[in-house]
C-alpha cells in the first residue's frame, strides 16, 4: 500500500490544489470578485477545479484496479495478451464512469453549497420581497415559473406554470389565481388550463372589451420550442372556454396577405392606448422560410392582424429576435426590446459570445417604421416593461456570465433596468438564482409590483443545474416605490440620453 501511495502522490497533490481553488472561487463568488465579463474568474475557476479533480481520481481509480482489483497476470500468449487489452479497457471504463459521477457529485454539492448571494437594493426604492406561491413538496408540481400579473377590478390576477421542471411536461398546467392585495398566503387558485399532449407555458393575460383573454404557447419538444400561439377567454376569470389556436394575416414580399399559425406571442400581453385597438409583438417563420419578430393589432383578442416587421432574419441565419416587449412612449409610439441570441455555434451559445444581446427598437411614422439600438450587457429573457412618468422600465433576465450572455453554465438574477432607445441601465437585482425571470409587473398607487419565479434563493445555482438538477422553483413578489425607482434612474444617469 505504501507503494501505491506513491503512485499517487501527485494526484492526491491536485486533488489538494483543487480543493484550495474551491475554496477561493467561493469566496470570489461570495464578494463578486472580478465576477463578470469574458473573464469569469468564478467559472474559469470551476473548470480548472473540475478538470483536476477528474484527472486526480481517474488515475487513482485506474492504479487501484490495476493493482489491487484486476491483478491476474495473463500468459504471454497471443489469447493472454488479448485478455489484457480486454482487462486495461475494462478498467478504463470503469475509471471513467466512476471519475466522471464522482465530478458530477463534486460539483453539484459545490455548487448546492456555496453561498448565496448578498442582495442590495437602494433604500429610497424601499424594496420588499416575499414569497408568492411557494414549491411545494409534489415533486410532480414543485416548479413554479412563467409567471404573468395583473391588476384587474381592484384585485391581484396572476397565471403561472405547474409543472416538475424547466423542461416538457406533458402533465403541466398553467393555473389561474386571485389576491385582493397579491401578499403572502392571499393567492387562491381559481383554475387551472391544460391542453391534453402539450407542454403549456408562457401565458399571457389582458383584458379587451371587458372580457378576460388569456394567451399561452402550447409547446411539444422536450427542450422547449414553441412555435404556435393559443388563448381562451373568461367573463369571471375562473370559467374559461376551451383553448383555440391563434391564425395571424400576415403580409408577404409580393403584396399578398395569407393566414398562418406557426407564430408564437411575445413577452408583453396585448396593450392598448385608446381601448379600441390593442397590440402584441410576435415572432415564426413566414411560409416556414424567413424569421421575423413583426407588430399585431386587433379590434377583438380573436383576428389579428400584422402591422410591421421589427425584427428580420433569414430562418437559417443568426441573431433571431424572440420574446420580444413592448410599451407605449408618451407620443403613441412603441418601444420594443427583443432578445437576440447568436447561434453561430453550440459552444457560443453556452458560453456566451460577443454578438446575443438585446435589441431595442422603437417605432415611428404611426408604428410602421423602426429604428433601432443595440445592448450587450444581457440578454433580456422573460422580460417585462413598464412605464413610470413617462419613462420606460424593464424587469426581466441579468446574465452574470460565464462569458458575456453565455446561458447554460451562467449564473443569473432577475433585474430592473431602465430602457433607453440605445441602452440598457442596470438598476438593481432581485434575490433570485438559477431558473429565473420570466416576469409579470403591475403599477398600482405609486408601487410597482413584479412576480418572478427563481431557485430558492439560499442558494446560487448555475442556470444548467438550477434546471437539470435543482428544479424546485417558487413565485416570488417584489414591491417598490415608483417614485423612489424614477429617482435612483437618475443617479444611474437615466435623465441622458
Amino acid at each position: 500500500m505504501r507503494v501505491f501511495f506513491k503512485k499517487i502522490k501527485i494526484p492526491l497533490i491536485l486533488i489538494l490544489i483543487s480543493i484550495i481553488l474551491m475554496l477561493f472561487t467561493g469566496i470570489a463568488n461570495h464578494f463578486n470578485f472580478m465576477n463578470s465579463g469574458p473573464f469569469n474568474i468564478c467559472f474559469f475557476g470551476a473548470i480548472i477545479f473540475a478538470g483536476l479533480i477528474f484527472v486526480s481520481v481517474f488515475i487513482i481509480l485506474y492504479l487501484y484496479f490495476q493493482d489491487y482489483v484486476f491483478r491476474i497476470k495473463p500468459s504471454s500468449t497471443t489469447k493472454g495478451k488479448i485478455k489484457k487489452i480486454l482487462r486495461n479497457i475494462g478498467i478504463f471504463i470503469l475509471s471513467l464512469v466512476i471519475s466522471l459521477t464522482t465530478l458530477l457529485g463534486v460539483m453539484l454539492s459545490y455548487y448546492y453549497t456555496r453561498p448565496a448571494p448578498i442582495y442590495e437594493s437602494p433604500p429610497f426604492v424601499y424594496l420588499n420581497t416575499w414569497t408568492a406561491i411557494p414549491s411545494g413538496d409534489q415533486l410532480e408540481k414543485h416548479h413554479k415559473s412563467n409567471t404573468e400579473l395583473l391588476y384587474y377590478n381592484n384585485s391581484f390576477w396572476m397565471v403561472y406554470q405547474n409543472s416538475k421542471w424547466h423542461l416538457e411536461d406533458k402533465n403541466g398546467e398553467l393555473v389561474v389565481a386571485w389576491s385582493p392585495n397579491a401578499l403572502e398566503g392571499t393567492w387562491h387558485t381559481v383554475a387551472k388550463i391544460k391542453v391534453p399532449g402539450y407542454d403549456v407555458r408562457d401565458p399571457l393575460l389582458t383584458v379587451i372589451n371587458d372580457t378576460m383573454f388569456l394567451y399561452f404557447l402550447p409547446n411539444f419538444k422536450f427542450d422547449p420550442e414553441p412555435d404556435m400561439t393559443f388563448f381562451c377567454k373568461s367573463n369571471d376569470g375562473i370559467i374559461w372556454s376551451i383553448p383555440r389556436l391563434v391564425t395571424i394575416n400576415v403580409s408577404y414580399s409580393d403584396g399578398s396577405w395569407g393566414k398562418e399559425a406557426n407564430w408564437c406571442f411575445g413577452r408583453t400581453e396585448p396593450i392598448t392606448k385608446d381601448n379600441i385597438t390593442w397590440y402584441v409583438m410576435a415572432s415564426g417563420k413566414k411560409k416556414m422560410i424567413r424569421a421575423q419578430t413583426i407588430l399585431l393589432k386587433t379590434n377583438d383578442g380573436i383576428y389579428w392582424e400584422e402591422v410591421s416587421v421589427v425584427h428580420d432574419a433569414l430562418y437559417y441565419e443568426h441573431y433571431q429576435g424572440s420574446e420580444a416587449c413592448i410599451e407605449f412612449l408618451p407620443n403613441g409610439e412603441l418601444v420594443s426590446t427583443i432578445r437576440v441570441a447568436s447561434m453561430s455555434s453550440w459552444t457560443g451559445y453556452i458560453f456566451g459570445t460577443p454578438h446575443a444581446g438585446t435589441s431595442i427598437a422603437t417605432s415611428y411614422d404611426n408604428l410602421t417604421k423602426w429604428s433601432y439600438g443595440a445592448d450587450f450587457q444581457t440578454r433580456l429573457d422573460g422580460a417585462r416593461l413598464f412605464t413610470v412618468n413617462n419613462r420606460t422600465f424593464a424587469v426581466g433576465r441579468n446574465h452574470l456570465g460565464p462569458g458575456l450572455v453565455g446561458n447554460h453554465l451562467g449564473r443569473k438574477r432577475t433585474a430592473v433596468y431602465e430602457v433607453k432607445q440605445n441602452r440598457l441601465i442596470h438598476l438593481f437585482d432581485l434575490p433570485s438564482n438559477g431558473d429565473t425571470a420570466y416576469t409579470g409587473v403591475c403599477v398600482v398607487n405609486g408601487i410597482v409590483y413584479v412576480s418572478y419565479y427563481t431557485n430558492p434563493i439560499e442558494h446560487d445555482l448555475p442556470w444548467i443545474v438550477g434546471l437539470a438538477f435543482f428544479s424546485a422553483s417558487e413565485i416570488r413578489m417584489a414591491a417598490f416605490s415608483a417614485e423612489g425607482l424614477l429617482y435612483y434612474a437618475n443617479t444611474r444617469g437615466g435623465l441622458i440620453g
